[in-house]
């Protein structure tokens, strides 16, 4: 995925700070396996991680000399509409070589036109830019946020970075978490933010310019609120060529090392459709795709869960001659510390479903392991088709809050999913209905509705703009393992127009998802076209659940475990003690793994609790 870091500074000289810009890049190590370099001037430090995909990839810092003043640039992510910039270039006058770079392309951009070109542009990106010139730092993000930049002032200058620990490595932030940071790693109620105290980020869709007189922000986009116009035929029609452009422009210039994530589902079937496609089309072999699965088979449908992946992946693999490889899993690997800490400095910080993240790490590690480098998935179809089961259940939708933290509470997770061991009395001081009260307000407080819209599809569209605003897709878990994901559903374009169809027609044939799978139906097996949407598998290896009571024990037997002060220790050994609701109740298991990675998480990271 690439990696970024930078330091802005105006007293010291940073060309003698060179270990410590060296050392932040180094954090980042896993998100660029291709290459490092450090750049270093007075007032500003840049480190880079490359991952190298596209051609140039790992030329990085851009570094343009004008009238003696440095302009430096870094790009991470997969920025698309790289032609269409070429073309403006070459009408403004600027001619970029044949073999330029993605940031090389930026920076003349840049040069021409400031940071006004960041809206012309798709795909996840984020890009930094020192302008020497006027002695400022821009940071951009892309429309979705597909790529993070997190920041945090120092009292001389400002620190940046692609993730949080990066910033944690410069001597003078300290990892302090104040009541809201602990509030967003234990509930997940939205997308974990800065956290730490001091931090920010860069918002999706947002440029933001630090200079000596600090910040100035703006929002270049976000969703807009329009009446839909379209009939039934002409927006299966709009949308099947959207997915057709953005597989086009989404398919790497050398696809040897591109693989997709096959569930069998019609998100990542749609994917593996349209890119095989592609890759028919540039005369460039098959596809490689893969599916996840568990040594222990035994399937069980759940609320989440209507089938087995593995019989339609493979259906799908061989409609569209892919190599296909199915990767079994061990489910109690995931406690192996080295495992457990992987997924924690994969986030930063606990993640809210343990087991399934851990679980998709693993595979993706298999995936990297082959020597792949970009990975195509279907992230992002639940939200803009409006498939999830949040989208689909008159209960969440109308149940004034955000509907996944309805959804454990409905399952008797009153404070949320995973928190049934957290101390009462902390649970207390953290005030959790109002924080979910006061951030859900906040939340839809960007909602516009249309004149005349009846009651109903006011709640359908405040659930539409909370699932494409709130519970985006997180690339962290790829990035972690070296691999830069791209998904050709997850596109601005796209969200923009399908938030607006009404939630009616997002219903077509009866079944959630119904204008996607209309839209490709000529693609895939019918099977595979009507088979209901069925959430990430687990497993249900008896032997996980005995590994975890085995490693909460030790942890409640440990008096210097950092996570016991947060912890209901009555109800914690009342429920070591329970096998049978360990293996049986995954809400009890949920909450026994949120406490294992507080623990984790406070003593590797060292935070410091200021509540």
């Amino acid at each position: 995925m690439s990696g970024v870091v930078g330091w802005i500074d105006y007293s010291r000289n940073l060309v003698l700070q060179r270990p410590v810009i060296t050392a932040m890049t180094g954090s980042l190590a896993h998100r660029g396996p291709d290459g490092e370099q450090v750049w270093t001037a007075p007032q500003a430090a840049f480190g880079f991680r490359a991952l190298a995909v596209e051609p140039g990839d790992g030329r990085q810092p851009v570094v343009v000399e004008v009238d003696g003043r440095p302009v430096v640039v870094c790009v991470t992510g997969a920025p698309g509409g790289l032609a269409g910039l070429r073309d403006r270039l070459r009408a403004a006058g600027r001619r970029a070589a044949v073999d330029a770079s993605t940031a090389e392309l930026f920076a003349q951009a840049y040069l021409e036109w400031g940071g006004d070109f960041v809206p012309w542009m798709s795909g996840a990106f984020a890009l930094a830019v020192w302008d020497g010139r006027s002695e400022e730092l821009l940071l951009a993000r892309d429309q979705l946020g597909g790529q993070t930049l997190f920041c945090t002032e120092t009292p001389t200058g400002v620190v940046f970075g692609s993730e949080r620990k990066a910033l944690l490595v410069h001597p003078e932030v300290q990892p302090v978490v104040h009541a809201n940071g602990l509030r967003e790693v234990i509930c997940h109620a939205v997308p974990t933010g800065p956290l730490f105290s001091g931090f920010t980020q860069v918002e999706p869709g947002e440029i933001a310019v630090f200079g000596r007189s600090g910040w100035r922000r703006r929002q270049y986009w976000k969703l807009e609120t329009r009446p839909h116009t379209d009939d039934l035929p002409t927006t299966v029609a709009r949308i099947r060529a959207m997915l057709d452009e953005s597989a086009r422009n989404s398919a790497p210039t050398d696809p040897a090392h591109a693989a997709v994530t096959l569930s069998g589902g019609v998100d990542s079937s749609t994917v593996t459709a349209l890119i095989a496609n592609e890759l028919r089309r540039r005369d460039k072999g098959r596809l490689t795709a893969y599916t996840i699965d568990y040594a222990y088979d035994a399937f069980r449908s759940d609320a989440m869960r209507t089938s087995k992946d593995a019989p339609y992946a493979r259906m799908v693999a061989e409609h569209v001659d892919a190599l296909h490889h199915v990767v079994q899993l061990e489910a109690a690997d995931i406690l192996d510390p080295v495992v457990r800490l992987a997924m924690l400095r994969a986030k930063d910080c606990p993640t809210r479903i343990y087991d399934m993240d851990a679980w998709q790490q693993l595979f993706l590690q298999r995936v990297a392991a082959d020597g792949h480098k970009v990975v195509f998935t279907g992230l992002g179809a639940d939200n803009a088709f409006l498939g999830a089961t949040w989208c689909n259940d008159r209960g969440l939708v109308e149940s004034g809050t955000f509907p996944w933290v309805a959804l454990a509470q409905r399952h008797g997770a009153r404070s949320g999913f995973g928190t049934g061991l957290v101390n009462q009395d902390l649970l207390a001081e953290l005030d959790l209905s109002t924080y979910y009260a006061d951030t859900y307000a906040d939340s839809v407080a960007g909602v516009e509705q249309l004149p005349g819209a009846d009651d109903w599809e006011r709640k359908m569209r405040t659930v539409a703009y909370l699932v494409l605003t709130q519970f985006r897709g997180d690339s962290s878990i790829f990035s972690a393992t070296g691999l830069q994901v791209r998904s050709p559903i997850n596109t601005h374009e796209l969200l923009q127009y399908t938030y607006n169809i009404p939630a009616a027609m997002h219903r077509h044939g009866d079944i959630e998802k119904g204008l996607l799978r209309e839209a490709i139906s000529d693609l895939l097996p019918q099977e595979v076209v009507r088979r209901p949407r069925s959430a990430t598998p687990i497993s249900h290896d008896p032997g996980y659940p005995v590994r975890l009571q085995e490693e909460f024990k030790a942890m409640l037997a440990d008096p210097q475990a950092p996570a016991r002060p947060l912890t209901d220790l009555a109800a914690a050994t009342e429920l070591v003690g329970q096998p049978d609701r360990l293996a049986k109740d995954r809400m009890a298991r949920a909450s026994v793994e949120l406490i294992l990675q507080l623990n984790l998480w406070l003593d590797h990271y060292r935070v410091r609790l200021a509540l």
